[in-house]
């Protein structure tokens, strides 16, 4: 591969990390500034017992956040993007698991109506953009070492 090539991939990542990260941030925002309306879009997931749902609406918006500013600032950033990878497999799973189901619950993403009905297909299509770019930036570190 050649310097520039590789200079041109190394940009390319930069970029998806910072978009990445600031995707996390900007979803984080509501869901910290207002936790018992997440906890009602968790809740609706039909999934956790009651018992877990507040600390997932707790803790879960903080873990995004987390991700979000390492993805942003670049520390930590192999880290947050095999988190960031882990969380859209099970976004993915939950949505697919609850399509089976017949449900048809809003994601809580970037929105707090915990009544607003999703449309699976670009909702899962947005998921699996945002696991492509997690994977992207994850493997690169492991490229660069290789390719060393």
């Amino acid at each position: 591969m050649t310097a520039m090539a590789s200079s041109a991939e190394k940009r390319i990542t930069v970029i998806l990390r910072i978009v990445l990260g600031g995707v996390f941030l900007v979803s984080c925002i509501h869901k910290i500034a207002h936790p018992a309306a997440f906890a009602a879009v968790v809740a609706n997931y039909q999934i956790l017992p009651p018992a877990l749902v507040t600390a997932t609406a707790v803790v879960f918006p903080w873990i995004e956040a987390v991700c979000g500013l390492a993805l942003a600032f670049g520390r930590f950033d192999t880290g947050a993007a095999l988190l960031v990878c882990l969380m859209m497999i099970a976004f993915i799973g939950i949505t697919l698991f609850n399509a089976y189901r017949g449900l048809n619950v809003a994601c809580g993403c970037f929105s707090l109506i915990d009544n607003e009905p999703s449309d699976i297909v670009p909702l899962i299509l947005r998921d699996l953009s945002i696991l492509a770019a997690g994977i992207a930036v994850l493997v690169r570190p492991f490229k660069d070492r290789t390719a060393a």
